[in-house]
């Protein structure tokens, strides 16, 4: 008996940030990774958890690729 068998990974934005050495930025493609705006949003939740801008998100392509900085 032969199944169709796909592997399915799902990204998690939240635990790679927290993952993200300090003081180095770090540059996602959304192809990979997943829109800029589920980065932002993971961000937004982030920084609002410690009540200070630790994780900062920019992008120089419109957001075909973005980077993201851990200051602490």
């Amino acid at each position: 008996m032969t199944e169709n068998c796909y592997l399915v990974k799902k990204v998690s934005i939240t635990d790679t940030l927290r993952n993200i050495p300090v003081g180095k930025p770090v540059l996602f493609d959304c192809r990979e990774a997943g829109p800029m705006a589920s980065a932002k949003a993971a961000v937004s939740r982030l920084n609002g958890s410690t009540n200070k801008e630790v994780y900062s998100i920019s992008s120089k392509d419109n957001g075909a690729t973005y980077e993201i900085l851990r200051s602490e």
